[in-house]
């Protein structure tokens, strides 16, 4: 596993709240990554299929040279977090926090006392 420092300064740059971009570049990271996985999930589909479903005993216990060439290409891809890290810093995607609603607060009515005269 290839660890890449990222600056941290340069991160702050677009947003001066370090934590919400990073969180922001994670929820990136994690789309990229589901994305790429239901990709692969759909590539490797029919061999699965094969093997739940073999035609011949001898099919149950086979390793298909496709299925492993096409998860080795995919463990060779660049992680989804080193992706999503530089898509942020080429400026590919940026993001916006929502502003939760704010309550209005209505002034305090005063009562008005009269002692009834």
């Amino acid at each position: 596993m290839s660890v890449k420092p990222v600056d941290l300064n340069r991160l702050r740059s677009a947003h001066s709240n370090l934590y919400e971009t990073v969180v922001a570049i994670s929820k990136k990271a994690k789309r990229l990554h589901d994305e790429e996985r239901a990709e692969l999930e759909d590539k490797l589909q029919p061999y699965k299929d094969q093997i739940r479903n073999p035609s011949s005993e001898s099919e149950s216990d086979k390793v298909f040279p496709e299925q492993v060439q096409i998860s080795l290409e995919y463990e060779v891809r660049e992680k989804s977090s080193h992706k999503a890290v530089a898509d942020y810093f080429a400026n590919k995607y940026n993001y916006t926090l929502e502003k939760p609603a704010e309550k209005k607060i209505s002034p305090l009515e005063e009562d008005d006392e009269t002692d009834g005269d």
